[in-house]
């Protein structure tokens, strides 16, 4: 899989007139997982869908191997990036099957008819995604958690080198967010696939991203790597948080526990994290 290069200059975007991300500058690492967090309206889903072309800049640019993705014919660009939003609704009584299948769309020509890659593509997502089983049930009859992974795979399915996901746990327990982000890591591992997501656990976002991207106020505060980036100074700062910052003795990665009114433990027996 090629390593496609994303980046964004002094983008300025937000709805109507008003600017809810100022002036921002990212680079998204090829090839890694990259995890945006911040408090909510902070402009981390208005990000998301600007990186993606669903949301015009006011000021600034969205290029895609150097070029601006706002240059770039529709299905040229989707072939390459792909994005799962919020909350995205499906056709009435449309099946599972069907919904992935439209995953394939920017790889059909005008003439061109369904081929067994394409099979083969919506078959290896429903199987990543465990709801083979589902396939023919309409997604209207599912719970939030069954189709949340349904769109998943219908993002999996589109087999693009990079992948903006915007809150991909959103309605899933604990075990099936887990779940989710090991595959989400299994394709990033696998295929070398880029991965953009936006996540509010800031641990699980810790635990999973390569490069870490903690924003305030439309813009980024600071990034790096999960250890230079959640710390209590970071945290107080982004989410006027007071909180304690430990290692996780089963991933290496920094963990963060928040302080609040009613359970102020003993300072002495917490090992922070050395900067």
């Amino acid at each position: 899989m090629t390593a496609h290069s994303l980046s964004v200059s002094r983008l300025s975007a937000g709805y109507s007139d008003a600017d809810i991300l100022q002036g921002l500058d990212l680079a998204v690492p090829p090839g890694r997982i990259t995890v945006i967090v911040g408090a909510n309206a902070c402009g981390k889903s208005t990000l998301l869908r600007a990186m993606s072309r669903l949301l015009s800049p006011h000021k600034g640019e969205v290029l895609l191997d150097g070029k601006s993705i706002h240059r770039m014919a529709p299905k040229e660009l989707a072939r390459t990036l792909g994005l799962l939003p919020q909350s995205p609704i499906a056709p009435e009584g449309i099946t599972v099957a069907d919904l992935v299948g439209r995953g394939r769309h920017p790889h059909q020509g005008l003439f061109s008819r369904w081929t067994s890659q394409d099979d083969e593509a919506v078959a290896d997502a429903l199987t990543a995604t465990r709801i083979v089983d589902l396939a023919e049930r309409p997604v209207d009859e599912l719970s939030g958690g069954q189709r949340q992974r349904v769109w998943i795979a219908m993002a999996l399915a589109q087999q693009t080198d990079i992948l903006l996901l915007d809150e991909p746990t959103t309605f899933l327990d604990i075990s099936h967010q887990v779940e989710v982000l090991d595959l989400l890591t299994d394709l990033n591992h696998a295929r070398g696939t880029t991965v953009v997501m936006v996540l509010h656990d800031l641990n699980l976002a810790a635990r999973y991203a390569d490069h870490l991207v903690a924003m305030t106020q439309g813009r980024i505060h600071v990034s790096g790597r999960p250890e230079e980036v959640l710390t209590q100074e970071t945290v107080r700062q982004v989410f006027g948080l007071e909180s304690r910052i430990v290692i996780d003795p089963t991933s290496g990665r920094p963990i963060m526990l928040p302080i609040g009114r009613h359970r102020m433990a003993d300072n002495s027996q917490i090992k922070e994290m050395q900067p």
